[in-house]
């Protein structure tokens, strides 16, 4: 299998929906322990997936534009 632009934004978008369903059940089962770096973390995550989707998708629309 080829490692394409547009599979890895699939893979970063994913990954990204992901860590949102894992928020929830996190902030629940753990609100007894460090909470805040919890939190963080998981906001950490979201952020970096969906930055690396964002790229993903420049750089398809890069290869695009150069056809």
């Amino acid at each position: 299998m080829k490692i394409t632009p547009k599979l890895i934004k699939k893979m970063h978008l994913g990954a990204a929906f992901l860590w949102v369903i894992l928020a929830i059940p996190s902030v629940i089962w753990w609100k007894n322990s460090v909470l805040w770096v919890i939190i963080i973390s998981i906001y950490a995550n979201i952020v970096g997936h969906l930055s690396g989707y964002t790229a993903a998708r420049a750089d398809e629309a890069a290869e695009e534009n150069e056809r």
